[in-house]
């Protein structure tokens, strides 16, 4: 029964997890490109845009997909394992939701700066799908290599509570 509880309680968490770091995401990336309002670029039917921010939603749940994952029950018996299952979890869901949205933030900002030729934000903003399609890339192989290391962070963190 209390399997069924944790399988039960980690859709629900999956579900709020998905709908609150897709919103962060997109906000601290607003936030982070101070002269450009994704928002108004949305409403104006950018595709450009919309890629790119489709991408980073896809990306934090790349990132977060291990954590959701429940660590074996170590000594906490039958009656507490649904109780540390979710407390586990939820620790490594804020984890690795603060480790995505950085270094989403953070590697599209360096690729920005290492490519300046290429004003991004700037292209984005005229609907330049070939930048768009450039961005996706980084943000997607930058969030399945961020995968992996999650992964190793929560078993060494499984390890260390336990």
């Amino acid at each position: 029964m209390g399997q069924l509880f944790v399988s039960v309680a980690q859709i629900v968490i999956a579900v709020i997890l998905a709908a609150v770091a897709s919103y962060l995401g997109l906000l601290l990336f607003n936030r982070a490109t101070r002269n450009l309002d994704e928002w108004a670029e949305l409403r104006r039917g950018n595709t450009a845009m919309g890629v790119v921010l489709g991408s980073i939603i896809v990306g934090i749940a790349l990132i977060l997909r291990p954590t959701l994952t429940v660590p074996p029950s170590g000594d906490t018996g039958a009656r507490l394992y649904p109780a540390f299952a979710l407390l586990t979890q939820a620790a490594g869901i804020l984890v690795g939701l603060i480790l995505a949205l950085s270094a989403i933030i953070f590697a599209v900002g360096l690729f920005d700066r290492l490519t300046g030729q290429i004003d991004e934000l700037a292209e984005l903003q005229q609907g330049n799908m070939a930048v768009a399609a450039m961005l996706v890339g980084v943000i997607l192989s930058v969030s399945l290599l961020m995968a992996q290391a999650i992964e190793q962070i929560l078993t060494w963190f499984a390890a260390y509570v336990l």
